[in-house]
């Protein structure tokens, strides 16, 4: 037999024997009951096994304490009062109850129930509270008031495995407002759930998403949720229906994707759209538009109602998605951002307003392979896009920067911070045209970042590999950081050529990103080891949004910084110089002049 099964017979044994005496106790004074016990020693121990045989034949020894629930006490509850009832019956076949308290039953019940229920129970809330305070879960609104939620927010309680932390309620029937489910409240209902928007910035756990349980809501309320979690920077999510789970085999679930904005571990930051006005009826051209950035950018211009938006994109395949997900006032166009007689014609042809530059060669691992080619897309032609904005007066031109341009340890850093020493020079004499850089770090869920390859590697069941143990970086999700670049688009600079910086909150440790991710995949560390493989070439331990010496200063947006200064500037002749190298395709001359120009710049860096 299990000890632990041997165990729990022992200590009910115990406690069911203890009740015994203690219901006589209660009636009759210490001497007298302890002198009764001693005459019912038999019958003692005949209801101790009795409730014992009756419990075992329930299934009671089979169950786990951590998971006591309502299904036990009754069990409990049966097991006692049958017990009872045959003692009852034998003891009034023997001694036709003389000397045994009228009470005695009713005694015996009520302290037999509470001395085998209470060691279950308080094991159960010690265990459940204990775990609830390791795992940093994610605080959610829950949308619903009908069974499936009550499932949910019980399953969210109990579940140790359970990333979400349901902090309150949204009902479908203003009846139910005040009331609460699992002494979680409901806050309001669907209908006047603007209401909750001042509420939720006094929440002691902010919400960082929020779920639908019921599947047969409908469509107009789904669309009011929607356009609610967009305001307040909530992620939107809805709980599957059974028939819904699908699978590959008979023996393997397919595990749902990982929702980004769980992965970032704080709410979203929101803007006002009104900043963004201007941005409609207006010629709008993106670069690299099938990319993550561009991608998510030429979507929130198309919101916004442009009189028509171009997409550059050199790859066909990137092109044709984000093509077809949009429809109206576009141009598609499959252009390398290298041709600059293709990207003269267009430029020429449909003059745009704004010009947003985010093609560029991105992965530091084949960059570092294939310098010269990573200066000719990154560099070279962001020169030649910022001649033709300023030959042919275009409005403004906004260029895509990285955090990883601030004391570049590799070659792509290093590049787009070269773009920016350019885009100040030529700004610096230039009336028609306005240039700005905005300058950002790493973005969940793109391309390149870790994200998609960690959510592979978890559901192909593990390593998950990351380079260094103490490596950290500065995250926001795509819809963020698109919308802060749209709006600094539509900042008054102080200065033609500003560099406008991201605000990104603390950076954070891979690592902690990646155990965040298992834990949303419903598994633990034991069961998807972490892995460190080295830092790769070129990689950094830190990444920093500005240099020690820039001036950076608020602008009116929160959430956006800015800085007009100028750090170890190349003059006009040394730029001259390298682009005719460049574009000759003279590599070590090209290389060994664009490390010149970037003092700033250390590939030999300790990591």
């Amino acid at each position: 037999m299990n000890s632990r099964i041997l165990f729990t017979i022992l200590h009910d044994f115990v406690i069911l024997s203890f009740s015994f005496f203690v219901a006589l106790w209660i009636r009759l004074d210490l001497e007298f009951a302890l002198n009764l016990v001693t005459e019912l020693w038999f019958f003692l121990i005949f209801f101790s096994v009795c409730n014992i045989s009756l419990l075992n034949y329930m299934g009671l020894y089979h169950g786990i304490w951590r998971y006591a629930s309502i299904h036990e006490i009754k069990s409990i509850i049966k097991s006692v009062t049958i017990s009872i009832l045959v003692l009852l019956g034998i003891l009034f076949l023997i001694f036709r109850l003389e000397n045994i308290p009228r009470s005695f039953p009713l005694l015996l019940f009520i302290i037999s129930i509470f001395g085998i229920t209470s060691p279950r129970v308080l094991y159960r809330i010690l265990k459940d509270n204990l775990r609830r305070n390791i795992i940093n879960r994610i605080p959610i609104l829950v949308v619903g008031d009908s069974s499936s939620t009550e499932n949910f927010i019980r399953y969210t309680k109990q579940n140790n495995d359970s990333p979400y932390e349901s902090v309150g309620i949204i009902s479908l029937k203003d009846s139910s407002v005040g009331r609460r489910i699992h002494n979680i409240p409901i806050l309001c209902s669907v209908s006047k759930i603007d209401s909750l928007t001042n509420r939720l910035k006094k929440e002691q756990k902010t919400p960082q998403r929020l779920i639908v349980s019921d599947s047969k809501i409908q469509n107009d309320i789904l669309e009011s949720l929607y356009v609610f979690s967009k305001k307040n920077g909530l992620a939107l999510g809805m709980l599957p229906k059974v028939s819904d789970f699908s699978n590959q085999n008979s023996n393997r679930f397919v595990a749902s994707p990982i929702v980004i904005e769980d992965v970032l571990g704080r709410k979203q930051k929101v803007n006002n759209p009104e900043v963004l006005k201007n941005i409609k009826g207006k010629v709008i051209l993106v670069t690299g538009a099938g990319g993550s950035i561009g991608s998510e950018l030429s979507r929130q211009i198309h919101r916004l109602k442009p009189k028509l938006l171009i997409l550059v994109e050199q790859n066909e395949y990137n092109l044709f998605k984000i093509s077809s997900e949009l429809s109206g006032n576009i141009v598609s166009s499959l252009t390398d951002i290298r041709d600059y007689n293709k990207i003269e014609y267009i430029l020429t042809n449909y003059k745009p307003d704004y010009v947003f530059h985010t093609a560029a060669l991105k992965h530091i691992t084949f960059v570092e392979d294939e310098p010269l080619e990573a200066i000719k897309t990154n560099f070279l032609a962001t020169v030649k896009l910022c001649q033709l904005c300023k030959q042919l007066k275009l409005k403004k031109m906004i260029f895509i920067s990285t955090d990883k341009a601030v004391n570049p340890t590799n070659i792509m850093g290093a590049s787009k911070r070269l773009c920016e020493k350019y885009i100040q020079k030529i700004s610096s004499d230039t009336r028609d045209t306005s240039y700005s850089i905005v300058r950002f770090g790493n973005v969940l869920g793109s391309t390149g970042s870790v994200v998609p390859l960690f959510e592979k590697q978890i559901n192909n069941g593990g390593p998950v590999t990351i380079t260094h143990p103490k490596i950290k970086r500065f995250f926001m999700t795509i819809r963020e950081a698109v919308e802060l670049v749209l709006i600094s688009s539509q900042l008054k600079i102080k200065e033609n050529g500003e560099i406008f910086i991201l605000e990104m909150g603390e950076s954070i440790y891979i690592k902690d990103l990646a155990k965040r991710m298992i834990s949303l995949s419903g598994k633990d560390e034991k069961e998807i080891m972490i892995e460190y493989t080295g830092l790769r070439k070129g990689e950094k331990m830190n990444e920093q949004l500005f240099f020690k010496n820039e001036v950076v200063n608020k602008t009116d947006i929160d959430g956006i910084l800015s800085t007009n200064s100028k750090l170890f500037t190349p003059s006009e002749t040394n730029f001259n110089k390298i682009i005719s190298n460049i574009s000759n395709n003279n590599s070590d001359i090209s290389i060994s002049l664009f490390e010149k120009l970037l003092p700033e710049y250390d590939r030999d860096e300790k990591r």
